[in-house]
């Protein structure tokens, strides 16, 4: 079976049984074998799946590869649907932003949220300054400081 294939289906249990035998790590521990050529199937099957499911693959992806976050994310942004994820997973990017398409992408991504969404201001805030694009962000939205956001 694929990692991606085995992941799927320990994503896809019973919530009281994921619990109760703690497959948290053993998700972690999966998320931690997906390869590049994982991501297409893994974008596809995004959409398809419960905000569960998705909530449990961001909670379990502490040792995801680097590349794969990356085009994980990347694809994520592409996609029009998207109302989980990228803010979870930003926090697993490196704490530094690069000046990469990705990080330019997830900047317009996080200042378009902020405007839309008013009640997701702090984990923007959060997801932003835990990847480093928390000065930048400040910059688009016009602002000194993050106290001027009244957060």
């Amino acid at each position: 079976m694929s990692v991606l294939r085995e992941l799927d289906a320990l994503l896809c249990g019973e919530e009281e049984e994921y619990d109760r035998l703690d497959l948290f790590q053993e998700a972690d521990e999966l998320i931690g074998q997906l390869r590049m050529a994982d991501v297409p199937a893994l974008l596809a099957l995004w959409p398809a799946r419960s905000l569960g499911w998705q909530q449990r693959f961001t909670q379990a992806s502490t040792n995801i590869d680097g590349a794969v976050l990356r085009a994980l994310l990347a694809g994520l942004l592409q996609g029009h649907d998207t109302t989980h994820g990228v803010f979870e997973l930003m926090s697993r990017l490196p704490p530094v932003a690069d000046h990469s398409p990705l990080s330019d992408a997830l900047l317009a991504y996080a200042e378009q949220a902020w405007h839309a969404d008013q009640g997701r201001h702090r984990q923007i805030q959060i997801s932003c300054w835990s990847c480093g694009l928390s000065g930048r962000l400040l910059k688009r939205l016009g602002l000194a400081a993050w106290k001027d956001t009244g957060l």
